[in-house]
């Protein structure tokens, strides 16, 4: 499934290389900017610079709900159990019934748009551009730390549970310990913002605007590959596992590397 500026959300099967295209929906009203599904793979949701979140039932591909409440575009979207989490331009986190289509919780604190989520258990992460982040409890609604360091605006953040990992406009990825709020590495290497981050166990894959994507031993603190691809378009998205990358660039054909046994894919839109 995919977003696009031209506020469609488009539908593929990658097994019919000739004809991938399913289906096309143009229910929101701007930019289609996060998408995210549930575990079980029966309902997703897509967040637009409309202000608004939509619920999509699955595999029908119907909506089911709007979510109306933020002031600015919603930047991107988490799932915590049967709650959807948003951020927005508009400085806010706001936590929502997915049955109902109601607003639960307001999260107040950001002094900037908070452009990225992560969540693990109970527990969302949000980064902003204030340059901070801040983790939140869902259920009770309060703020349990407030992470600084960065000296630029964040674009994308991880959180595998016990380690955070944050990157934005100061080219600079940082991991943060959860358990003492504390940096506990700052890794350099990319030469403009990190708009990226996934993360397998001890490796952390980083995709940048300066169109390179780098790969990272967390344990060691240093750049075990740096895909150098030559593509002329920004990098916006990637997904990893031990062996493979997968990322999201825009205007390109798709291309594949194998280096020291990692895989890469690129995907053209």
């Amino acid at each position: 499934v995919s977003g696009s500026r031209d506020r469609s959300i488009k539908l593929w099967n990658l097994a019919n290389q000739q004809n991938a295209l399913v289906l096309t929906k143009t229910n929101h009203d701007g930019s289609v900017l996060c998408l995210r599904a549930s575990s079980d793979m029966t309902w997703m949701v897509s967040g637009s610079s409309d202000s608004t979140c939509l619920i999509w039932s699955l595999p029908d591909f119907e909506p089911q709900n709007r979510l109306i409440g933020h002031a600015g575009g919603v930047l991107d979207v988490c799932i915590v159990g049967d709650m959807i989490v948003s951020s927005s331009r508009d400085a806010t986190i706001r936590v929502w019934d997915r049955h109902r289509g109601t607003e639960l919780k307001r999260l107040v604190g950001h002094a900037g748009p908070v452009n990225a989520l992560g969540s693990h258990g109970g527990l969302v992460v949000s980064a902003s551009g204030d340059t901070t982040l801040k983790l939140w409890d869902i259920e009770s609604g309060s703020c349990l730390k407030t992470f600084t360091g960065h000296t630029r605006g964040l674009a994308c953040v991880r959180f595998d549970g016990n380690l955070i990992y944050s990157g934005g406009q100061d080219n600079k990825l940082k991991v943060w310990d959860v358990a003492s709020g504390k940096c506990i590495s700052t890794l350099t290497g990319h030469s403009d913002l990190i708009r990226t981050i996934d993360s397998f166990q001890n490796i952390v894959v980083s995709g940048s605007y300066d169109r390179t994507l780098r790969v990272w031993d967390i344990k060691q603190n240093k750049c075990m590959l740096s895909f150098q691809s030559g593509h002329s378009s920004w990098i916006f998205n990637c997904l990893s596992n031990r062996t493979k990358i997968i990322r999201y660039i825009k205007g390109e054909r798709e291309r594949k590397w194998q280096t020291h046994g990692m895989q890469l894919t690129c995907l053209k839109t």
